[in-house]
């Protein structure tokens, strides 16, 4: 299953944790969780596409990235599905 998670910054400054969450980011790309990374126009927050996982899961694979250790951003958990309706 695949899920689309939709980030939103809270505010908070980025900026002392920006490389330590571009790491983790790459290393759970690495690992396959995450399939790609889009970042919103406006700035506000990152668009995220993970593989294998449901919306249930999610939370807790990425719990370990700094911008959530350190409740720099909310997400939203959508399940999507390869099958199209009937």
């Amino acid at each position: 299953m695949k899920v689309l998670v939709i980030g939103q910054l809270t505010g908070k400054d980025i900026g002392p944790f920006l490389e330590a969450e571009g790491r983790a980011v790459r290393e759970l790309r690495a690992d396959g969780l995450i399939r790609d990374v889009f970042l919103k126009t406006d700035r506000s927050g990152p668009i995220l596409l993970l593989n294998d996982v449901t919306a249930a899961d999610a939370p807790a694979r990425l719990a370990s990235l700094p911008f959530v250790e350190h409740d720099l951003v909310t997400f939203d958990y959508i399940e999507l599905t390869d099958t199209p309706p009937a």
